[in-house]
């Protein structure tokens, strides 16, 4: 990851459900580390939810009136994922094998589903809205200031980082 001589962060909070329907505790990178004893269930499996805590860092070698961005118009480019779209959401993976079920229930009684094409981990948000704000930069025509990664809290003492 490269360093900038200066970066901010900037740090969003939302509330939001999800499952992460894949998960098989039994299996996978790590799953040797249990030494073959794992839970009766797979929590990660149920619906359930969490208050995220997303850290954007941008970085750049100069500075613009002697700053990187202003916060103001960081905030700016991500308010509408955050606060009008994930806040408030389940964040469902359209391979769900649920996800036909939950649409028809969010027609129905007017729930706030956010599709993915992903399992919604908080490796692949922290991708995702990497990606969001790439794109942002991009066709705004922002080029003297990188994306250095976004950091997605589920919990107090558990995240990831998404570094391009």
């Amino acid at each position: 990851m490269k360093r900038y001589k200066y970066e901010i962060t900037k740090i969003y909070r939302f509330e939001a459900g999800h499952r992460v329907w894949t998960q098989d505790l039994s299996k996978g990178r790590g799953a040797e580390l249990s030494g073959g004893v794992c839970p009766p269930e797979n929590k990660c499996r149920h619906l359930h939810g969490h208050s995220y805590v997303v850290e954007l860092t941008i970085g750049s070698d100069t500075l613009d009136a002697d700053m990187v961005m202003d916060f103001y118009h960081l905030k700016s480019a991500i308010k509408e994922l955050i606060d009008y779209k994930l806040d408030h959401s389940f964040i469902i993976d359209r391979n769900d094998p649920l996800f036909p079920h939950l649409e028809k229930m969010a027609k129905e009684f007017g729930l706030k589903l956010f599709v993915v094409n992903f399992v919604p981990t908080a490796e692949r948000l922290a991708e995702f809205i990497y990606g969001y704000l790439k794109e942002k930069f991009h066709s705004s025509g922002i080029k003297e200031v990188d994306i250095v990664k976004v950091t997605v809290w589920e919990t107090a003492t558990s995240k990831a980082e998404y570094c391009g």
